[in-house]
């Protein structure tokens, strides 16, 4: 066992403990971390030591019952005031080394739960039993705690609770768990046990709350203890009484964290209160949303809806598209806690993008809540793979349908590989990028088929993937293919850039087109005249030159295509 004893701070604690003692174990830590670091903390409050073959822990998954397999007798002898580490076997190794036993039963997500049992009775859950949330139960007033966050039981928590709803809370007052960021491990091996401590100042609250605005707000912080004197901190450090006192409303229009904490005399203090505001960058659509530039941390909001086309459990990622263009949702710590289904409807999309192997993705940073329609209709385009393979980066993360197709391979469909997949005008890389569809270890389909396919591009390889068997089908049709009839600005890439990057762009036999790089002055820095001989998509790279051959300096440049009646313009930047 860890001999690692956490004893109360205070002397009245020592005092406390002759009297008040746990009634039995209890779970003292939950980590639902990062891959495979999970682990389950158990501790021992009772005053006496305690035989562990009397306990077994159990796993029920995705709302099912208890499993057999992947649930646990324990052994040996925790004594008073110890705890009792479970871990993943795949776990890092901070955690593995604090770790009594490595066990299946630590195969848990969010949506998982967890029962402590003494003999046959329970003592203590983690989620609801046979009840299947979706993606997570929130804690503390937080959604989606149990999912990439760890738990740990407050100090004056003696007993465990069979009634997790309860045991969860609403806020951090009436919360029984203190809910900290994913891979927080630093007391992982320990507990602090006060039973009968300091009654807590009430925690501060923040109105309004935290979230997406498109208005400069100001956030005005209260206590609920009478003459409490609240602390705060803007730069997302923890507060403590050294830190600026709240005197007034804070004004804000940047995103921002605000973490606050109250002190009163004759309590202790409260717990630290966090409230996240964002200011997003507005974009109507995925078309606007992918012209911006990546990588900088900017937070846009779509104020358009955008269509759910596909999701897995992998990173909680999520494919989105409009009539125009789609995004890829990669949602590593699971920002997003609302359930959808196939075909909802998601306005108010915040986060981040930035490329990944050249494919554009976004990193939520908020819920943005229920589907505001169901069953939408999504234009689907049919295109083909000469079109895909010319100009990936207008197809990404859309669902599109090719016809007439056919694999190389025969056999049947494993995970992770790559396929080629065939019409009249190429091929392209078909690869099992989702592990858990219904088609894998199913037989490559044989002859030609039209088939409904994600895109997605790895560094600067097109590829595409189905996502399900009734992706396919039997019957070829003759639908026309989309093919742009007009000039068109389509995109830049990459964006930033050093030392060049790729204008793409559809120009017409029936017009011709210029291309102009501007200075931010506007000052003509590089001119193109194009005279298409027939219609199709074109490529300039711009080497960073001006048109005497000269470098230009690092900065921002705005690249326009003129032909005709069209004119468009993108923002690029040249880093160096």
């Amino acid at each position: 066992m860890i001999k690692k004893i956490l004893l109360p701070i205070l002397m009245l604690g020592f005092v406390s403990l002759i009297f008040a003692q746990a009634a039995d174990l209890f779970f003292s830590e939950y980590v639902e971390g990062s891959s495979n670091n999970k682990a389950i903390e158990i501790f021992n409050g009772t005053g006496a030591p305690v035989d562990l073959s009397q306990y077994t822990v159990k796993l029920a998954s995705n709302g099912g019952t208890w499993s057999t397999s992947n649930s646990v007798t324990l052994s040996g002898t925790l004594n008073n005031n110890d705890v009792f580490v479970i871990a993943n076997s795949q776990a890092n190794q901070t955690i593995l080394d604090v770790a009594d036993l490595t066990h299946t039963v630590t195969y848990f997500n969010g949506n998982d739960c967890l029962g402590l049992f003494h003999g046959d009775t329970m003592i203590d859950i983690i989620g609801v039993y046979q009840q299947d949330p979706g993606t997570a139960w929130p804690v503390a007033g937080i959604d989606g705690a149990t999912l990439n966050h760890t738990l740990i039981r407050k100090p004056e928590v003696v007993q465990g609770n069979t009634d997790w709803l309860s045991g969860a809370g609403t806020n951090l007052d009436n919360s029984e768990w203190i809910v900290h960021p994913q891979d927080y491990i630093e007391n992982l091996g320990s507990h602090t046990f006060n039973p009968g401590g300091e009654q807590h100042a009430a925690t501060p609250t923040f109105d309004p709350p935290a979230g997406v605005y498109t208005e400069p707000i100001s956030v005005t912080i209260s206590s609920t203890t009478p003459s409490a004197t609240i602390h705060y901190t803007l730069d997302g450090t923890n507060p403590t009484e050294s830190s600026p006192t709240y005197t007034g409303p804070i004004p804000l229009n940047t995103n921002t964290t605000i973490k606050a904490i109250a002190y009163a005399s004759g309590y202790a203090p409260s717990y630290i209160a966090s409230a996240s505001y964002f200011f997003p960058v507005v974009v109507t659509n995925l078309t606007e949303l992918r012209a911006q530039t990546a990588g900088d941390g900017t937070v846009y909001m779509v104020s358009g809806q955008v269509v759910l086309t596909f999701q897995q459990s992998f990173r909680h990622q999520k494919y989105v598209q409009d009539n125009q263009a789609g995004v890829l949702i990669d949602d590593p710590s699971g920002v997003i806690t609302t359930t959808y289904n196939l075909l909802d409807g998601i306005t108010g999309l915040t986060g981040t993008i930035a490329y990944y192997n050249n494919m554009l993705q976004l990193t939520p940073v908020i819920d943005p809540g229920p589907a505001t329609s169901s069953n939408s209709e999504i234009y689907i385009p049919t295109v083909t793979i000469a079109q895909i393979n010319a100009n990936v980066a207008t197809y990404q993360a859309r669902l599109v349908r090719i016809r007439n197709a056919h694999f190389s391979e025969t056999g049947t469909f494993a995970t992770g590989q790559n396929y080629t997949l065939i019409d009249d005008t190429g091929s392209i890389v078909f690869r099992t990028t989702f592990y858990d569809v219904d088609y894998i270890g199913q037989p490559i389909p044989t002859g030609n088929f039209n088939i409904w396919v994600l895109v997605n591009q790895y560094n600067q390889t097109p590829q595409v993937t189905a996502r399900m068997l009734s992706d396919w089908s039997d019957v070829p049709v003759d639908d026309a293919i989309e093919t742009p009839i007009v000039a068109k600005l389509i995109g830049i890439y990459p964006n930033p850039f050093n030392p060049s990057t790729t204008i793409s762009f559809y120009a017409t036999k029936t017009e011709s087109a210029q291309i102009t790089i501007f200075n931010q002055k506007g000052q003509v820095v590089r001119t193109w005249d194009i005279d298409s001989r027939e219609d199709g998509i074109k490529h300039i790279l711009w080497d960073g030159m001006d048109q005497n051959g000269k470098p230009v300096s690092s900065g921002v440049y705005y690249c326009q295509m003129i032909s005709g009646k069209y004119s468009s313009s993108r923002k690029m930047v040249l880093m160096k």
